[in-house]
């Protein structure tokens, strides 16, 4: 198709074959294409009025007011609103931060100063439990595994509330 538009020849034939069926629809008024002609008007209109403007206002105020529009439509320029979905509760993830200030032995045991309490081997701070403790530091487990503080450090275990519900029941 390219290659025939380049050609002189062709365009102006398609052109003249425009022209010619444009000149058509117009001369006849569209008649043998069963169009309505521009000025044509019902019959009950065109025995009531006499001028040839009344003619075709009534024409088009007629055809307005037969007009039928099918159904609501969405305007799609509006707003959309979002139903607001009922929010489920949701669970706070628990966090645990131990801080470690001192470590000391007394009567052959190791006491650990944690969060501002005593502890010593064996003792539960919330899920936390203290495996054991050096005078280098402390070994702590949780159901992540284990970790070691040593004096002066902090240990946050971050458990999440689908994992605190389950671990909940099976103590």
């Amino acid at each position: 198709m390219r290659k025939l538009l380049n050609k002189p020849w062709f365009v102006i034939v398609v052109a003249v074959g425009a022209l010619a069926l444009v000149a058509h629809v117009i001369f006849s008024n569209g008649q043998k294409f069963g169009l309505p002609s521009f000025g044509a008007a019902p019959a009950e209109v065109v025995a009531s009025e006499d001028s040839p403007n009344a003619q075709v206002n009534s024409s088009v105020a007629a055809s307005v007011a037969n007009m039928r529009i099918p159904g609501p439509f969405r305007d799609p320029f509006a707003v959309q609103v979002k139903e607001e979905a009922v929010e489920k509760k949701v669970e706070a993830d628990v966090i645990e931060t131990v801080h470690l200030s001192a470590i000391w032995t007394q009567n052959g045991q190791t006491l650990v100063l944690i969060n501002e309490q005593i502890f010593q081997d064996g003792d539960e701070i919330g899920r936390l439990k203290i495996e054991s403790a050096t005078q280098d530091g402390v070994w702590l487990t949780h159901w992540k595994g284990r970790n070691f503080i040593s004096i002066g450090g902090n240990f946050t275990l971050n458990t999440p509330a689908g994992k605190f519900s389950s671990s909940a029941h099976a103590l």
